[in-house]
């Protein structure tokens, strides 16, 4: 990034310089309050979709054991 140092007697031709979009320290801090909360609620999703999957896993498993468990006393 480069930086100009301009004294209070520096004319300056502002159709040079590349357009900026500027905003207030308020808009900006709105920005990152807004950024954050999307970043929480991605991350709570992403730790409930993550329960859900370790849930299905469990119940998989547990109806693999009894499928297994049926076919061992069906065969005795």
């Amino acid at each position: 990034m480069e930086f100009l140092c301009l004294s209070k007697d520096t004319l300056v031709n502002w159709s040079l310089l590349p357009q900026v979009e500027l905003v207030s320290d308020s808009e900006d801090d709105a920005e990152v309050v807004t950024a954050k909360v999307r970043e929480r609620r991605w991350r709570e999703e992403e730790a409930k979709r993550q329960e859900e999957e370790v849930k299905v896993e469990r119940r998989r498993q547990k109806e693999a054991r009894k499928a297994e468990e049926a076919q061992k006393a069906e065969e005795a």
